[in-house]
């Protein structure tokens, strides 16, 4: 199912305004909305050992189908070190962040990655999606991973 395109700009509009608060509190970077890509951008900095994650966004058909999310490289990095790690398994090393919210974590949508038992269209539905139902709870939960100091364990490796 294909979602108009002007109610996925208009939730996520609404989403990136009721994480306003958060965005201020944590230093997060929001980039302006681009449209025609369906994308927009959000640096997030570890507040244990300053690296700066960039998040790229990709938001069609939003809410039917959860954001593809992936973290950008920058500086001469490779896709698996523009991650972070944590010991929880939410940030998974195919790489993507593991967790029905995130579409690269689903096969149907990226070959090979980690879950083939999960519905792309059942997203919030799912057990496993918990609070993570909106752009503000899910950078929150990357945030507070990469403010773990029991959790964060620096960026992937190669």
């Amino acid at each position: 199912m294909t979602v108009d395109k002007n109610i996925s700009l208009a939730l996520v509009r609404k989403e990136l305004e009721d994480c306003r608060d958060f965005a201020a509190a944590y230093g997060w970077v929001v980039s302006q909305i681009d449209e025609g890509a369906m994308t927009f951008e959000v640096v997030l900095t570890s507040h244990i050992d300053s690296e700066a994650y960039r998040l790229a966004v990709k938001f069609d058909n939003y809410r039917e189908y959860p954001l593809f999310l992936e973290f950008v490289p920058t500086e001469g990095r490779t896709l698996k070190t523009a991650y972070p790690q944590s010991n929880d398994g939410f940030f998974h090393s195919f790489p993507c962040i593991c967790n029905p919210c995130s579409r690269k974590a689903y096969d149907s949508v990226v070959q090979g990655a980690p879950h083939k038992d999960w519905n792309l269209a059942d997203w919030q539905h799912n057990d496993k999606t918990g609070s993570l139902k909106s752009i503000k709870w899910i950078l929150r939960a990357i945030q507070s991973r990469i403010d773990d100091p029991d959790r964060y364990k620096g960026r992937m490796e190669k």
